[in-house]
């Protein structure tokens, strides 16, 4: 598959079809935290990459031979640099009636044709990581024509006119941006955006730079009654789902472990395979040199070799 990956766990979706329409690190960040690695290609020009007709067929392929809670335009890029977003979005409703949603970084919703595009999407996740200029630059490392007043002023405007649900993830990182000044001013900011849900996140899997440290668990229920009823600390995955049994597991692994690292139980979760297969899947696939595995905290983590 080209452009479908999963389905795969995710913490806030459910059982999610994954749809990567962007070339392999081309976004408008270079976050510290990412989990595919340093981007290399930082830009903030969209373009066309894929022919819509044939992501949405993809998309309907996978759908009808899997159940899924829902689309989501993601993967290995910025979605919002692809200027065909809004067109592949309304083409896959078309085909299908599962759920769309996009997961954004938010950098360019200033930008009237990106709110156009996002507004096709029944759940819009944008995130928002600072609110002051050097954190900002500390955490996303944005492209040098990016501002944090710009990003900020874009989720306002893109919430003035959609009515759908948004729920805005903050990724905070140990004593980078979990300072008591800037989570004050964060809260002050995000009140003002009228979102539907604040999702706070940390380090989970192996990020781009080691100075990405994760925020315990108790840390994080503190930070979240900051900012009051409508936010929650991003639970684990917990719903099983269902592949065909005839599915090539060491493709579909790949093609995901290309996006994010997973566990051996997210491998579980995203197959129909047992924890005892899953785990002589995964070492038959590194004893090939295919994956390559290291500790992270407690965690077990395999990504590609």
């Amino acid at each position: 598959m080209r452009y479908v990956f999963g389905p795969v766990p995710s913490r806030r979706l459910g059982y999610s079809l994954g749809v990567d329409i962007i070339p392999p690190k081309y976004c408008t960040y270079d976050c510290i935290y990412c989990q595919i690695g340093k981007t290399t290609d930082k830009d903030i020009r969209r373009k066309s990459f894929y022919d819509p007709g044939l992501v949405a067929d993809e998309v309907a392929g996978t759908v009808a031979s899997t159940r899924v809670d829902v689309i989501t335009f993601s993967g290995s890029g910025e979605p919002t640099l692809n200027s065909d977003l809004g067109t592949m979005i309304r083409k896959v409703k078309e085909k299908v009636d599962t759920p769309v949603a996009v997961i954004t970084n938010g950098s360019l919703l200033h930008e009237k044709d990106v709110r156009a595009d996002l507004a096709e999407a029944d759940v819009v996740l944008p995130s928002l990581d600072a609110v002051t200029e050097e954190v900002f630059r500390k955490v996303n490392r944005p492209q040098s024509f990016l501002d944090i007043g710009k990003i900020i002023e874009g989720l306002k405007e893109f919430r003035a006119g959609y009515a759908k649900p948004i729920w805005l993830e903050i990724m905070l990182i140990k004593n980078i941006n979990d300072d008591p000044d800037e989570l004050r001013r964060m809260v002050e900011i995000v009140s003002s955006l009228g979102v539907d849900r604040i999702q706070l996140n940390t380090v989970t899997r192996p990020p781009s730079e080691e100075t990405a440290g994760r925020i315990e668990k108790d840390e994080l229920k503190q930070i979240c009654e900051l900012f009051g009823p409508r936010c929650e600390v991003i639970c684990s995955f917990e719903k099983t789902g269902e592949i065909p049994a005839q599915a090539d597991w060491t493709e579909i692994i790949l093609e995901t472990l290309k996006r994010h690292p997973l566990t051996l139980a997210d491998v579980v979760r995203t197959t129909s395979l047992s924890r005892f297969q899953a785990r002589t899947r995964l070492k038959a696939m590194e004893k090939k040199g295919l994956v390559k595995s290291y500790v992270l905290g407690d965690d077990l983590f395999y990504v590609v070799a």
